[in-house]
């Protein structure tokens, strides 16, 4: 009979060799990119605007840490990680902040590609005031706070056009974004080595281009969640009320309504924190879960119908479901232009996995194998409850949010609504990091294998960012 210490060690053993072995494959696919369609591999494609000799020679180099020896060097012999550590404990993180801001601006958005970019760009500022888009069911409190800022604010002291107050928002939002994971990832790692892992798993997300001065409505919103998820971490450990990440997810779904489909992790929450913190109290509890939402819902009602868009405007024009009214897509045929392929074809699968590779390499996988290594080795992964009680409240609130990227009908299709569904990654993606960090406790092994994966998440995300860069023609 095997004892727990050698399912421990076989467990690790077997997550180290998988992640090099799934590493390995998306390096790869980085390279074949150059030989296929955009069609086909959109989520690597990006990599190409690199010359072939530099993709071939970074992809070589970042292979090399799979190699034990050039592994250790880094890791060790320089001092590398724990050095990045001490750094990011010493320096404010308010200061890195502002210096991540400085690369958001400087690797900015070059092009209105992507969803409704150039829409937005156009509708806001329309000069027929009765077209002018000011209020919009699809995104009712960013389309609005975009709208007066260029309209009262940006237009008339700087000249902006609508793209430069988004490009703006979305730098802003961030630098926000940065300064509040490092706050989080401090309190969620237990050491500074975890610390850095989880926070670098979440900066070289593909997401993080949502940040990079991207005109869209998903910036805000992805900042939101990230806040969300650090309120809900207080609260399942007591420190904070169950009201503040209630209230957190219903501004967020006021912000894009994308995000009611949260709301099953949120009552797994609620659920928790009552079994944990309010026995006795559940009407407190349940006030807490009620009042948020229908406060925040209630007023989005009211300045809608205040600006002459409200319910028939919803019920109308901005209906769910886009172009065509069809949330889903279609099980077996295709009836509108809007629709592009049905829901269990090869073409939906590809599109799908398309999307998750390109928003985080890592993020799915990573949840897979440590689920895999928990049912075959009985690997355990927390000892505290308050602990497995946070697991449990992401792991509902990412398969939410997965299945909405595999269900819901992208007008667009896949490649150009990415940014529509990449908020989701900051999600699986923190609950891959915090499984993997809790998953691997051999120090060594964890910095090993962390190396090797935030070196190939990186080299991806950074392809994706230079593309983005570029005008995005075509031919390149």
């Amino acid at each position: 009979m095997m004892t727990v210490q050698s399912l421990t060690t076989k467990a690790q053993t077997f997550l180290l060799s998988a992640l090099q072995w799934w590493g390995l494959l998306v390096l790869s696919l980085h390279l074949m990119a150059y030989n296929l369609p955009e069609s086909t591999a959109w989520s690597v494609w990006p990599y190409t605007f690199l010359p072939k000799w530099l993709g071939w020679t970074l992809v070589l180099l970042v292979g090399a840490l799979t190699i034990p020896a050039v592994n250790n060097f880094l890791a060790r012999r320089t001092g590398i990680l724990p050095v990045i550590c001490r750094q990011a404990r010493c320096l404010s993180y308010g200061f890195i902040a502002l210096l991540s801001g400085g690369l958001f601006w400087g690797a900015r958005l070059g092009h209105l590609r992507w969803g409704d970019a150039y829409v937005l760009s156009v509708a806001l500022s329309y000069p027929d005031l009765k077209e002018r888009v000011i209020y919009n069911w699809q995104a009712p409190l960013t389309v609005l706070l975009h709208q007066r800022l260029w309209q009262f604010v940006a237009h008339p002291l700087l000249n902006w056009r609508v793209q430069e107050v988004y490009a703006a928002v979305s730098i802003g939002c961030g630098v926000a974004f940065v300064y509040i994971l490092l706050v989080f990832m401090s309190q969620l790692g237990r050491n500074r080595l975890e610390m850095l892992i989880l926070s670098g798993l979440m900066l070289t997300t593909g997401s993080i281009e949502l940040f990079f001065g991207y005109v869209e409505n998903y910036p805000i919103i992805a900042l939101i969640l990230l806040i969300t998820m650090y309120l809900a971490w207080q609260a399942i450990q007591g420190d904070l009320q169950l009201f503040w990440p209630i209230l957190g997810l219903s501004i967020a779904n006021a912000f894009h309504p994308s995000t009611v489909f949260l709301w099953p992790g949120m009552l797994v929450l609620a659920w928790l924190c009552y079994r944990r913190h309010y026995q006795g109290a559940g009407f407190d509890a349940l006030l807490q879960t009620v009042v948020p939402p229908i406060l925040v819902g209630g007023g989005i009602f009211a300045i809608m119908e205040t600006g002459g868009h409200g319910l028939a405007a919803l019920m109308g024009a901005d209906q769910p479901g886009g172009g065509d009214a069809v949330w889903f897509v279609p099980l077996f045929e295709i009836t509108t232009k809007w629709q592009h392929y049905t829901m269990f074809s090869t073409a939906h699968f590809l599109d799908w996995g398309n999307l998750h590779l390109l928003i985080s390499p890592f993020g799915l996988p990573l949840i897979a194998l440590i689920a895999g290594a928990r049912y075959w080795f009985k690997l355990k992964l927390f000892d505290r409850v308050a602990d497995r009680d946070y697991a449990y409240f992401l792991a509902v609130t990412s398969m939410a949010y997965i299945l909405l990227t595999f269900i819901w009908n992208a007008d667009y299709g896949g490649q150009k609504d990415w940014d529509l569904f990449a908020p989701s990654a900051f999600i699986y993606t923190l609950l891959a990091g915090y499984l993997l960090v809790r998953g691997l406790s051999d120090k060594i092994a964890l910095q090993y294998g962390s190396l090797f994966i935030l070196a190939v998440s990186c080299l991806h995300t950074a392809g994706w960012v230079f593309a983005n860069t570029r005008p995005l023609t075509t031919d390149h």
